[in-house]
């Protein structure tokens, strides 16, 4: 591979998906963790407010005071499940997770996890634009029933960069054009091969 083509991809690289990844994972900082542990099929809200889960169990519902000036946010979720599963439990476990300033929903996020074995799971939920500052409720809620319990955190991640789109489409413009270039060599260099017969 001639250095000129090793070059771009790298450059590429670096402005395409590197850049992309570090926006959405590893910049904003965490402004606030909370552990979740109970769960129950029927809450009431800081405000008298009852909120009733027909599909299964919810975990107790977090109060966040969120503004605009955090934007962009995500929330993080990390789930650890026990060194030993039930083999008798399902193998994906379904949540529905949902942020809501008073009687409205900012966001749904539903997902599912996929648990075979013990270990640690990482769901983000956004990044999402808060329209004004005031508390936000986040509500988890277990979508049927399930007896693999992982210990639940959440993470208020704040200030998450946005990709800016022509550093993504310049990364992705080098990486074709590294293609384009090691593709008009490999022909360049089968067309000067002798041929034998």
């Amino acid at each position: 591979m001639r250095p000129t083509i090793a070059l771009l991809l790298v450059i590429g690289i670096l402005l395409g998906p590197v850049y992309y990844a570090y926006c959405l994972l590893f910049s904003g900082h965490t402004a606030q963790t909370v552990q979740m542990t109970e769960r129950a099929a029927r809450w009431v809200t800081a405000d008298g407010s009852i909120l009733r889960f027909t599909n299964g169990l919810a975990y107790k519902p977090v109060a966040l005071e969120l503004t605009p000036e955090m934007n962009r946010v995500t929330l993080r979720l990390t789930l650890t499940f026990a060194e030993r599963v039930d083999a008798q439990a399902p193998a994906g476990i379904r949540y529905q997770a949902s942020l809501a300033q008073l009687d409205h929903t900012i966001l749904e996020h539903p997902f599912m996890v996929q648990v075979s074995s013990s270990g640690t799971y990482s769901e983000d939920i956004g990044p999402m634009e808060i329209p004004y500052p005031a508390e936000y409720l986040f509500v988890l809620e277990e979508v049927g029933s399930t007896n693999v319990i992982p210990a639940l955190t959440l993470e208020l991640v704040t200030n998450v960069e946005t990709p800016a789109r022509p550093v993504i489409w310049a990364g992705m413009a080098l990486l074709v054009l590294a293609l384009i270039v090691a593709l008009r060599d490999t022909l360049r260099a089968a067309r000067k091969q002798p041929w034998s017969g």
